[in-house]
């Protein structure tokens, strides 16, 4: 219902212009303890990567991209919240206009190019979330790093992130950063997953916990590229 009263007011807006006035709501509504809590979604909890999620219906990436209204959204009863996709710098995406509706289809075209505030503003803006669930944590490279360099812009992402992250997400399926879709090949990906895996071995001994590490790719993929992509992880298991 609250929808219904909401919605023609936001379609009289920009897209990215409404996406920001309701997380800055959603923000305001917990800061003042109002009650916009709903009824989590009944079910059996799974269990995923060793984590125990509470129900089936997780909040992805993309929505809230800086970890600024986590308690707000954790309000709304997701099984899990993940934030992101953060780069180790702040950078501002694509121009705008990058966010358009498709009213009739439901749906909304995505060209943000990973806009961020950098991860060591999303670092703190965990530290003082007082949120006790399963919290992702979505990381990418920067537009200007070369490809031939992306490996680095993760590991320093995953360094920064891992002490405070129920599960990390590797970013590269992002068709808005030039060349990102490259490191799903296989050989790339190999070049990719290898240090990522040692460094989640030294973090693991550093911080006494294992955190998994899921790998976002593109939906577009081809049975034979996801094969590939599903044999390049069992060799990194």
């Amino acid at each position: 219902m609250l929808y219904q009263f909401a919605r023609p007011f936001l379609f009289a807006l920009d897209a990215e212009t409404a996406h920001d006035l309701t997380l800055a709501s959603l923000r305001t509504a917990h800061a003042l303890h109002f009650p916009v809590a709903c009824t989590a979604p009944q079910g059996t909890p799974v269990s995923v990567m060793g984590l125990e999620f509470p129900n089936r219906i997780g909040l992805a990436a993309g929505l809230d991209k800086n970890g600024e209204c986590i308690e707000g959204l954790a309000a709304l009863g997701f099984g899990h919240i993940e934030i992101g996709t953060v780069t180790p710098r702040p950078q501002p995406g694509n121009p705008k206009p990058r966010l358009f509706r498709l009213p009739l289809r439901q749906a909304i075209i995505n060209r943000m190019g990973f806009n961020n505030h950098g991860v060591d503003t999303l670092v703190e803006n965990v530290r003082r979330s007082t949120y006790k669930g399963i919290l992702g944590i979505n990381i990418g490279k920067n537009f200007d790093t070369p490809i031939e360099r992306a490996v680095d812009d993760y590991l320093a992402c995953l360094r920064k992130v891992y002490p405070h992250a129920g599960y990390v997400t590797v970013n590269i399926s992002s068709p808005n950063t030039k060349n990102l879709r490259q490191l799903q090949g296989a050989s790339e990906l190999d070049g990719l997953l290898a240090p990522l895996k040692r460094e989640q071995e030294v973090l693991a001994q550093q911080h006494g916990r294992h955190v998994p590490l899921a790998l976002k790719i593109a939906p577009d993929l081809d049975e034979a590229q996801v094969q590939a992509i599903a044999d390049a992880l069992r060799r990194h298991r």
